[in-house]
């Protein structure tokens, strides 16, 4: 893959153009500019390292995808996602792609997987899902992006441990019995 090859830098719309044996009007044609190829590129990849939480299990489909989420952060997804949250500073199109291609339907998934944890009562139902999604993802793209850390299993399980301890059933009793 030309990314993984050359980085963000190389994947020029020159490159895939020559990659791809056709000529850049015909890249043009489909893509207004690298990065929006390099978005598409990152939802497909995405879609299969880390597949939509599935199954009957909704507290093994979140585990599951926390731990899928890490191994792609941590390599060159997280890298062609730096890059990219890169260029969305700069281009409003990048991060609208980002938002609607990749964060908007991911995040949903990950509520709705939530959702169904909290109908079990598995998890507390007055935490709002989506949050519960960011208090999960949101270590491991800090992780990502600071770099002072390693993004290894044990995080991961660290922060399900801590983060289902604080968004489980039992958090709201432990709390008063604190007081």
């Amino acid at each position: 893959m030309l990314f993984e090859e050359r980085g963000y830098a190389g994947a020029t719309i020159e490159a895939v153009a020559a990659r791809s044996g056709v000529a850049k009007t015909t890249i043009y044609r489909w893509w207004p500019n690298r990065a929006s190829i390099m978005v598409e590129l990152l939802v497909e990849l995405a879609a299969t390292a880390v597949p939509m939480p599935q199954g009957r299990d909704p507290m093994r489909a979140m585990r599951a995808e926390l731990q899928e989420a890490a191994v792609a952060i941590d390599g060159m997804l997280g890298r062609l996602l730096t890059s990219l949250l890169g260029d969305a500073q700069q281009d409003p199109a990048v991060r609208s792609a980002l938002v609607t291609g990749l964060f908007h339907p991911r995040t949903a998934a990950s509520a709705s997987n939530i959702r169904r944890a909290q109908d079990a009562g598995a998890l507390r139902s007055d935490v709002p899902a989506e949050l519960a999604v960011d208090l999960l993802f949101g270590p491991l793209f800090y992780r990502m992006f600071v770099g002072h850390q390693p993004i290894s299993d044990g995080f991961v399980r660290q922060i399900l441990q801590y983060v289902v301890e604080g968004i489980g059933p039992g958090a709201v009793r432990r709390a008063r019995k604190a007081r």
